[in-house]
């Protein structure tokens, strides 16, 4: 059976593709004060796509097949609907201040 959701293939601790937070996560020890998956972490997904940590910097609509298509402010990695090539996960809306992985490249098309 055929995962529909992409999955990471890169090895460090952090969030899944498909997860949401509204807190930054974090799974270091308690002794270690700042988180080892940072803003701009990029993965790489089973799926051959490529995806960026990133936080939501205003509410984002969901879009159902593509996801919606959003722009990256660097070096903040905040992100907000635009033309920036990368999309958030299909049929989800996202609220202001949540962090995700964005992909680059729509969900349904081939990676660049």
């Amino acid at each position: 059976m055929a995962n529909s959701i992409p999955f990471r293939t890169t090895p460090q601790l952090g969030p899944q593709l498909d997860d949401f937070f509204v807190g930054l996560p974090h799974w270091d020890p308690p002794n270690v004060t700042e988180p080892s998956y940072q803003l701009g972490n990029v993965e790489m997904g089973d799926d051959g796509g490529e995806y960026i940590w990133v936080q939501a910097s205003a509410a984002i609509s969901a879009t159902s097949t593509t996801g919606t298509q959003v722009t990256i402010t660097f070096p903040a990695y905040t992100v907000a609907t635009g033309s920036g090539g990368f999309y958030t996960p299909p049929g989800v809306a996202i609220a202001s201040g949540t962090y995700f992985h964005a992909r680059r490249g729509a969900y349904n098309a081939v990676p660049a």
